[in-house]
């Protein structure tokens, strides 16, 4: 089975100003997006929204898959973020609890991506990590759940993607600080249901120190965009 489209994934929660929301959603579906995955290297881009209810500053999931993590870190890719366009300036302006880590996969599979998608993060400062071991052996076990059709193991590597740039200037003008993960595990699925017992799955098998560290969010798929897409959408 396969995964991810690659080795490398930006991972982002945060949320918006609830004026901007709609603003945010046009800005990331039809320039954001096409834009990254212009970037070389760039693979697919997915935006999922929390239910209602989620804490703002995890109303939004985003994230990108790469050929390799240092793709982003890539002078194609920097050129972007030291250059935003007035749309992206103005959005991420209106960021709320950004949070931005590039990623090494660490186990990956899956057939393709689901209209849910369940989130368990665990801080750089989070003084009870699971073992990585453990994840990657449960990912096997969590693609045997019903519903389910994917499941990644991701390791943020806070040497990669944290120097300053344009963009990073404009999401941090309200004052928060990029927050980075260490360990993060997806599990996409079919339905709600599905996806959230495969998430509380997830849970019972950490410690309960791991689970007080842990930050476990479900999510609803809004847009998932190709780098396919986005050529054929070029050559038009």
């Amino acid at each position: 089975m396969s995964g991810l489209l690659g080795r490398g994934v930006l991972v982002n929660w945060g949320g918006v100003q609830a004026a901007s929301e709609a603003d945010y959603n046009a800005w990331h579906s039809l320039e954001h997006m096409p834009e990254r995955l212009s970037v070389p290297g760039f693979r697919r881009g997915r935006r999922c929204q929390a239910l209602d209810g989620a804490p703002e500053s995890l109303r939004y999931f985003m994230m990108y898959e790469a050929d390799e993590p240092q793709v982003f870190v890539s002078e194609p890719y920097l050129a972007r973020l030291n250059d935003p366009t007035p749309w992206t300036r103005r959005i991420l302006s209106v960021y709320i609890a950004p949070s931005r880590t590039v990623c090494r996969v660490l186990a990956s599979e899956g057939r393709g991506t689901g209209g849910w998608l369940a989130t368990l993060q665990f801080g750089q400062a989070a003084p009870a990590l699971p073992d990585e071991s453990r994840l990657i052996a449960g990912v096997r076990e969590t693609m045997g759940l019903p519903g389910i059709l994917g499941a990644h193991v991701l390791r943020g590597d806070s040497s990669l993607g944290q120097q300053p740039t344009a963009e990073k200037t404009f999401r941090e003008s309200g004052g928060e600080p990029d927050r980075t993960v260490a360990l993060a595990l997806l599990i996409d699925g079919l339905d709600r249901d599905s996806t959230q017992a495969a998430l509380d799955s997830a849970l019972d098998g950490l410690s309960d120190a791991q689970r007080r560290c842990a930050t476990a969010t479900l999510y609803r798929t809004q847009h998932v965009l190709a780098d396919a897409d986005v050529a054929r959408g070029a050559a038009l």
